[in-house]
């Protein structure tokens, strides 16, 4: 889903700066039609203070400036966000493998799924936000088999964990020779969303910042 919140904003920024424009350009015809008045009917022996319209009008040069650069940055803006867009569709139809270690508790479960790379007896540790051990548990994985990984959020002593992300390794062997490998899935990306400030892609329902994709492949 690439959306229009982009040319949204675009179009908003841009009239919220010709609205500027416009009544800054009224305010100082306004401002000049009076000073021309006042230096018509001045009184010859006392003189209006030049300084005080000087002041106006180095305000309104001031002012002008700030909408110059406003537009400028209205620009770069725009710039990015039709990038980002032109990004997100390339990931469209793509085969894309990503990191799919880190979770959030779920009401009464969190799961993960992840595909192995190798066969093999692995020791499945779960870690809360601080690094600490909460639970782990002996697996054997076939390789290039979606596996499903459900956890109870319970800690190996039974007390329940508080809320934060989890983050679950793979450890293939054990004691001395146990090798941590990625915790990884793959599918097909199937819709795209780039109205927020990082490309999420989806496969199926499962959202995938474009920060966890590791390969991409047609």
């Amino acid at each position: 889903m690439v959306d229009q919140t982009s040319s949204v904003m675009n179009n908003n920024s841009t009239s919220t700066s010709s609205n500027s424009r416009a009544r800054l350009s009224a305010n100082f015809d306004t401002f000049l039609l009076m000073l021309t008045t006042q230096l018509r009917n001045q009184d010859p022996t006392q003189p209006m203070d030049a300084n005080q319209f000087t002041q106006q009008l180095v305000q309104y040069s001031q002012i002008e400036q700030q909408l110059a650069t406003n537009d400028r940055l209205d620009k770069l803006i725009s710039s990015a966000q039709s990038s980002q867009a032109t990004t997100a569709l390339g990931y469209l139809g793509t085969n894309i493998t990503y990191d799919a270690s880190q979770q959030t508790p779920g009401t009464s479960e969190t799961r993960w799924s992840f595909t192995p790379q190798q066969s093999g007896e692995y020791m499945v540790r779960i870690r809360d936000a601080s690094g600490k051990v909460v639970k782990e548990q002996q697996m054997t994985l076939t390789a290039g088999q979606a596996t499903d990984y459900s956890w109870d959020n319970l800690r190996s002593d039974g007390s329940p964990v508080g809320t934060g992300t989890y983050t679950l390794e793979l450890w293939r062997g054990s004691g001395a020779n146990a090798a941590k490998v990625d915790v990884v899935n793959s599918g097909k990306v199937t819709q795209v969303d780039a109205s927020g400030s990082e490309i999420i892609v989806m496969i199926g329902t499962q959202k995938v910042p474009v920060s966890k994709v590791k390969t991409i492949t047609l």
